[in-house]
């Protein structure tokens, strides 16, 4: 109950946000988080099946450049180039990846990685999908005379497909291929003893998190306007993987979110320049990895006394509203 509570209260301050802020940076900032939250819980799926993949940006950029050349090339109509971005995204990874998993999981990495970096130069080098220079003027989403320009318009809309992500990752993760998930996870022999199709889970896990990572390539693509193949490079598949681990990888759904707010905002309060982006994000992990291995989700076990400190903090307030 206190749980729903939490998360009612925190889709609520969601939706009450752009009424708040009112400057557009801070609300670039949060569609940003938003995205990478996406992405990051599109590894934390593959990663609870003890797979890591490498290749998320390639992914990204499929949906991105599939919904964009619809929309640009066909004039296929935005809210139908989104879902076949998606749709492209899983499809590749069907393609690939039910040939990589048969080799394990050593594979499946090796073939993300490759993949991600063949996906960039075929982008870059293929005048049709716009050269190094970029696909440019890819139109905003419309519905009906309305087109989506504001940031507070693509907010509402990032926010959608973020919470839509979250209930879908849920109700698959509570239902029988969630626990098939959660068997490999916890040991892959024991759970081909119970009878699991460790292969056929994975490749479920690995289709399904790539159609997100599409989905959302799309909504970038048509939120910047414009797209750059060197944007989909391997540091971004990197920082993908840092978005789950600093947030915490057994949180499969609020680690990436944690992780995506904390590399979104805190480079900005510390006014940490590009060039030094890498050095501190680095370091930030390394402290992590030392301190708290759980990620950032994991400080209550890890500092008793905090959660302790919060119950207390938690109980006063209680008190004070019902005096009151």
């Amino acid at each position: 109950m206190r749980k729903k509570s939490l998360i009612a209260c925190a889709l609520i301050l969601l939706v009450l946000l752009p009424l708040v802020v009112k400057n557009p940076y801070i609300l670039h900032l949060v569609i940003y988080t938003c995205m990478y939250s996406v992405l990051g819980m599109s590894f934390s799926m593959m990663w609870k099946n003890r797979l890591i993949t490498a290749g998320t940006a390639g992914f990204w950029a499929v949906g991105g450049y599939t919904s964009a050349l619809l929309v640009t090339k066909l004039a296929v109509p935005f809210w139908l180039a989104m879902p076949a971005g998606g749709v492209a995204s899983a499809l590749f990874a069907l393609f690939i990846f039910s040939i990589a998993l048969r080799g394990g999981p050593l594979v499946f990495f090796s073939v993300s990685l490759v993949s991600a970096f063949i996906v960039m130069e075929v982008l870059g080098t293929v005048s049709f999908f716009g050269g190094w220079e970029g696909l440019l003027d890819i139109p905003g989403p419309r519905i009906g005379p309305y087109l989506f320009f504001t940031k507070t318009s693509f907010y509402y809309m990032v926010l959608a497909i973020l919470v839509l992500n979250i209930l879908a990752f849920h109700a698959l993760y509570t239902s029988r291929i969630g626990r098939a998930w959660t068997a490999i996870g916890s040991s892959t022999r024991l759970a081909e003893v119970q009878g699991v199709n460790i292969y056929r889970y994975r490749l479920a896990a690995s289709v399904i998190g790539c159609f997100w990572a599409g989905v959302i390539g799309s909504f970038y693509a048509h939120y910047q306007n414009l797209l750059i193949p060197t944007t989909f490079s391997f540091l971004c598949s990197i920082y993908v993987q840092m978005y789950a681990l600093i947030g915490g990888l057994n949180y499969f759904i609020a680690g990436p979110i944690v992780g995506s707010f904390v590399m979104v905002f805190l480079p900005e309060l510390l006014r940490a320049g590009q060039e030094y982006q890498p050095i501190f994000f680095g370091a930030l992990l390394i402290l992590i990895i030392i301190f708290l291995p759980g990620g950032l989700l994991s400080i209550g076990e890890r500092l008793p006394w905090l959660g302790r400190l919060g119950g207390r903090i938690g109980r006063r307030l209680r008190l004070v509203s019902t005096k009151s």
